[in-house]
């Protein structure tokens, strides 16, 4: 069958009541998007026949709208499917097993950091922030997975960019099982490592509107050996089912969903964070709250951890990892305020590590990270390893 017939397909079950379009359905029909989009991309500049690249946009793009409108992917099952569907298009990373007398990190918990954005608020850059401080404490090693900026104006890579990651597709596959071992932080820019997310890429900007696409990337992590995960989420509908997929994805790894109640893909500075647990071997997913009182941090309104962009955050950071406040970009409110946003989360990422739920000692370890010069020594060092 031709490309067209097998989408148009795909996208009758979704138009029937209910749809019978099932996981695999969806898994096959993104396999035949993402060759579609490659035959596409591989004949452009050359003798394409525009008309073809014209139907399969509209193939494709009804196929996604319909999906959206049946609610089916904001479902685990669906969600999982999609992932994986990605990741055959994927530059994976392959660890060496360590020898017996090499000395190695593979003792320490292994975690990374990441939100679907999407949820508008334009926020201080804090989960990479986060890894950065969680780095910097005893028996942790952080390998931040991200983007760049979508929905806000400075993502992870902008950020990451300005701190002196000069190059950041450097860090790809290859590259990675080369300095594993030598850092505590890591951080591995998606477009790097996820062709087919790069294949939808001009086809998702055409659309304009959110397609199941948008909520994949924190599933996408291209090194198998994390041992646990925070995931952040812009809506609380999408929480439940979310940690229900990374539960499918990764059964071996332990979980964190968060959703900030004020619409956030972090752990809010202000009000009540739904944290939905999940844990390996445990079908049931634990639900509950946390607030900045119980960790005992001060609550600060959104506006005061807002971004500054890429080439500010980075100072900001740079300032708070460095203790020192006395920064002509913050009043020293709104940077005390930025710092407790960092510690916040932080101390999630450490009680997630170590198994526990002392938010305070979370919090007193984030500081000890940043007063040391631990976090900032992770930091430069991975930079470092980068350029050499």
């Amino acid at each position: 069958m031709t490309f067209n017939t097998r989408i148009i397909h795909y996208t009758k079950k979704l138009l029937v009541k209910p749809p019978t379009l099932t996981p695999p359905d969806l898994h096959d029909a993104l396999i035949l998007i993402l060759d579609q989009l490659q035959i596409i991309a591989n004949t452009t500049g050359n003798s394409i026949d525009n008309d073809l690249v014209n139907v399969s946009y509209i193939k494709i793009a009804t196929f996604l709208t319909s999906l959206a409108v049946t609610g089916l992917d904001h479902k685990a099952q669906y969600i999982a499917s999609a992932a994986k569907a990605i990741l055959t298009k994927s530059h994976l990373v392959q660890l060496p097993t360590p020898s017996n007398n090499t000395t190695t990190t593979t003792s320490k918990v292994i975690l990374d950091i990441v939100g679907t954005g999407g949820d508008g608020q334009n926020t201080f850059n804090v989960s990479t922030s986060s890894a950065i401080v969680a780095s910097g404490i005893p028996g942790i090693k952080i390998c931040k997975h991200g983007g760049k900026a979508t929905t806000s104006n400075s993502g992870a890579g902008d950020m990451m960019n300005q701190l002196g990651l000069s190059n950041p597709l450097l860090v790809d596959s290859k590259f990675v099982p080369q300095i594993w071992d030598s850092n505590d932080f890591l951080f591995l820019l998606a477009p790097a490592f996820h062709d087919g997310m790069k294949l939808v890429a001009q086809l998702r900007k055409l659309m304009n509107i959110p397609t199941i696409f948008n909520i994949l990337g924190p599933l996408l992590h291209p090194v198998n050996h994390i041992n646990k995960r925070i995931l952040g989420v812009y809506s609380r509908d999408l929480g439940l089912e979310f940690a229900k997929a990374a539960q499918i994805m990764y059964p071996d790894s332990e979980t964190f969903v968060v959703w900030g109640h004020v619409g956030l893909d972090e752990v809010s500075p202000i009000g009540k964070t739904t944290i939905w647990h999940s844990k390996p071997g445990v079908e049931q997913i634990e639900t509950f709250d946390v607030k900045p009182e119980m960790f005992g941090l001060k609550t600060h309104e959104l506006l005061e951890c807002a971004s500054l962009g890429p080439k500010g955050n980075a100072a900001v950071l740079r300032g708070i990892l460095s203790d020192d406040f006395n920064l002509t970009l913050l009043d020293s409110t709104k940077n005390n305020a930025i710092k407790d946003y960092i510690l916040l989360n932080t101390s999630v990422l450490y009680c997630l590590a170590m198994g526990h739920r002392d938010w305070m000692k979370g919090v007193e370890v984030a500081r000890e990270s940043i007063s040391s010069g631990l976090a900032l020594k992770t930091l430069d060092h991975f930079i470092a390893s980068t350029r050499s």
